[in-house]
């Protein structure tokens, strides 16, 4: 709960000071006049100290609602259809057309979850990139552009509407670090296609319309990329998603040139590592699960001491098991409970904002073959 509340906590504190700097330029208030019980009259009209804590809370519930509604607006602009909303105990969801309460809500701090738009070749596609990145940013801008509003009516900064403001604008700056970053990374290729292939494998069903466009969309970039002048180790980990998703869901791309040229700088990154535990672990993580379809391919074209000897490296390497080898031993061993530990993984990863269901449907079908 502590990382669910430390950014807007951190928003909130820059939202003040940059309030409170504000304020003594342009004298709207003297901060420094009133004593802390003066203020708490003028704001709270004297109340309880915990029934004005209470008070706080809920304007900081209103701010992430209001932030929250934000991202729907922006997906409503764009035409995007709107299929979650947690906000305190609340979780509603709009296409069962049910409400749920729990003071345990996963997202208690406020989440909405919008489908990308349908795609089917490049045009829709950029077209559906541009509609999730004007959702991602309305939150922030919403938080913002509310939060300065109510900072004009505000008569002092310790009102209701004052704390309103230094709320929203806190969760404003804080969310541009996520939301708004996020808009922005959308503008380039890997971050798009990545985002493309998570959307895709977290759906119920897998839309073999949009699969068949990121495989092939996803083709020619690691094309380009094969035939860059950029060394081996300085690809983005961005990249390393991409080829990751081509072997996971493309048998056919993934054995063609690129992948294969750029497989093999995978596993040049990790051999030659001194210690691969020293890798950040992001890119650790990224390599192995790379290394793990590779596996998984030399074990379908019926290269099995290939595989297992790239199997036992892996496995060497790592500093514990992890559940990241799991679908490798599972076709190195060829043992069911192995089979059934991976599929029970990839189970356990579901959520209302992500079935997961797509994934499961589709390493289904392999496993059955082993």
């Amino acid at each position: 709960m502590l990382r669910k509340m430390l950014p807007l906590l951190i928003g909130a504190a820059a939202g003040g000071l940059i309030a409170f700097a504000a304020l003594r330029i342009i004298g709207k208030n003297d901060v420094g006049q009133a004593s802390a019980e003066a203020a708490n009259t003028l704001a709270f009209g004297g109340w309880n100290p915990v029934v004005m804590i209470l008070a706080l809370a809920l304007v900081a519930m209103i701010a992430i609602l209001i932030h929250e509604l934000g991202h729907i607006f922006g997906a409503f602009a764009v035409r995007s259809r709107v299929t979650r909303l947690y906000w305190g105990p609340f979780s509603f969801l709009f296409p069962e057309r049910k409400v749920r309460f729990s003071w345990k809500n996963r997202y208690f701090f406020g989440a909405m979850q919008a489908d990308i738009q349908p795609y089917h070749d490049e045009a829709s596609f950029a077209k559906a990139i541009k509609a999730q990145r004007i959702v991602n940013a309305a939150g922030p801008a919403f938080s913002l552009i509310t939060g300065l509003i109510a900072y004009g009516f505000a008569a002092q900064l310790w009102s209701m509407t004052g704390m309103y403001a230094l709320l929203s604008i806190g969760i404003g700056l804080a969310t541009l670090f996520s939301d708004g970053v996020n808009a922005i990374l959308l503008g380039r290729r890997n971050h798009a296609l990545v985002s493309g292939w998570t959307m895709l494998i977290q759906n119920r069903q897998l839309d073999t319309d949009k699969l068949r466009m990121l495989s092939e969309a996803s083709g020619r970039y690691l094309q380009d990329l094969a035939n860059s002048d950029r060394p081996a180790k300085g690809r983005d980990v961005y990249d390393l998603f991409v080829l990751y998703y081509v072997k996971l869901m493309d048998k056919q791309i993934s054995r063609e040139a690129a992948a294969m040229q750029l497989t093999q700088e995978v596993q040049n990154e990790w051999m030659q590592a001194a210690k691969p535990q020293s890798i950040p672990k992001l890119r650790r993580d990224t390599l192995i699960m790379i290394l793990v379809e590779e596996t998984v391919r030399l074990c379908e074209d019926g290269k099995r001491e290939e595989a297992e000897e790239l199997y036992r490296k892996i496995n060497d390497d790592a500093s514990k098991s992890s559940s990241l080898l799991l679908k490798a031993s599972a076709y190195v061993e060829k043992k069911e409970p192995v089979a059934k530990a991976y599929m029970q993984h990839i189970r356990s990863m579901q959520s209302d904002l992500a079935s997961y269901g797509a994934l499961v449907q589709f390493e289904e079908r392999r496993i059955l073959k082993l």
